[in-house]
């Protein structure tokens, strides 16, 4: 069984964005650093960018694996470079809960191990024990940034408040609606009357609006935990007429995301870099080689983008 568990990880490298893992080109005299990615969305080709120019800077072989939004997927990848013996694994969960098992497991291959992106356990801060450290934005953090803007936006009268959340079980998901919750609860008038997940998928967030509008709910506000997802709830508000009448927040600094704001389809999202985050996790992975200081948490912080500051960042995916 777990020949074929291995084996079907390798086959879906073939086919990823992240074939690297199936090409070999191994150099001896580096150290390797396995890269594993969740799933494959654009955020993630921006990390990549950030990875690659970090791993050409320290000179280190980096060798990826795509799981497919898998957790299962992601446990036979790891077990498949526990047995290539690579110097260290870099990993994007799929389930921060699921993952927890793995870290003993590659801690006993005496093999380093950090996350990035995506926390794994429950911490906010993305600490978590066994890590070499945990690269990435406080998500906690991130979604009372958005809880807070939207207080602002519906004022003291307060207002009704749809989520369209991210993969369930993810560190994003998570955090994020914990964050956005923490901040409106102390604004009493705000009421959170529907909550679904579009999974990161701007189509799944059209029909979540559409079917909201068709059953007649009246609400003020929708939060997106993600930008494509929060275009596609401002696109079906448009075409129904009420995109006047409905705050529409969201968070990640994808092109799209900044374009979105630019034009006014959506209210606000928020941006960091994603590139930053992959070229830091490389440099952890560098200084730990080296025998550096590495902190237990590398934070990456997120900006509030408005129409008011949009002008000065652009998207990197």
């Amino acid at each position: 069984m777990k020949k074929l568990m291995i084996m079907t990880a390798f086959c879906m490298a073939l086919v990823s964005p992240f074939a690297a893992f199936a090409t070999g080109n191994r150099d001896d005299s580096k150290k390797t650093v396995a890269v594993l990615i969740p799933g494959p969305v654009g955020y993630f080709n921006a990390v990549k960018e950030g990875v690659d120019r970090a791993a050409k800077e320290f000179k280190i072989d980096v060798v990826y694996a795509d799981a497919g939004w898998n957790a299962a997927t992601q446990m036979s990848q790891i077990e498949d470079f526990i047995q290539r013996k690579v110097d260290l694994i870099a990993v994007c969960c799929v389930d921060a809960k699921a993952i927890e098992s793995a870290i003993p497991i590659i801690k006993n291959a005496n093999i380093p191990v950090l996350a990035f992106t995506n926390g794994i356990g429950t911490a906010p801060t993305g600490e978590y024990p066994g890590l070499i450290t945990y690269v990435g934005q406080n998500e906690v953090d991130t979604g009372e940034i958005v809880g807070e803007y939207a207080k602002k936006l519906l004022g003291s009268g307060g207002g009704r408040v749809v989520m369209i959340e991210g993969v369930p079980g993810t560190t994003p998901q998570i955090n994020r609606r914990e964050g956005f919750l923490k901040a409106i609860g102390t604004q009493p008038n705000i009421e959170v009357i529907y909550t679904a997940s579009s999974e990161w998928d701007k189509e799944k967030a059209i029909k979540i609006t559409e079917d909201l509008i068709q059953s007649r709910r009246q609400f003020n506000l929708v939060f997106a935990q993600d930008a494509g997802s929060g275009a596609g709830a401002a696109m079906a508000l448009t075409e129904a007429g009420l995109r006047n009448n409905v705050f529409v927040l969201a968070i990640d600094g994808s092109r799209e995301a900044m374009a979105s704001v630019k034009s006014g389809l959506i209210d606000s999202t928020t941006w960091m870099s994603a590139k930053e985050e992959g070229y830091k996790a490389i440099e952890a992975a560098h200084k730990y080689f080296n025998g550096e200081t590495v902190p237990a948490v590398t934070q990456i912080k997120q900006i509030l983008i408005t129409k008011d500051n949009c002008d000065k960042y652009e998207g990197e995916f």
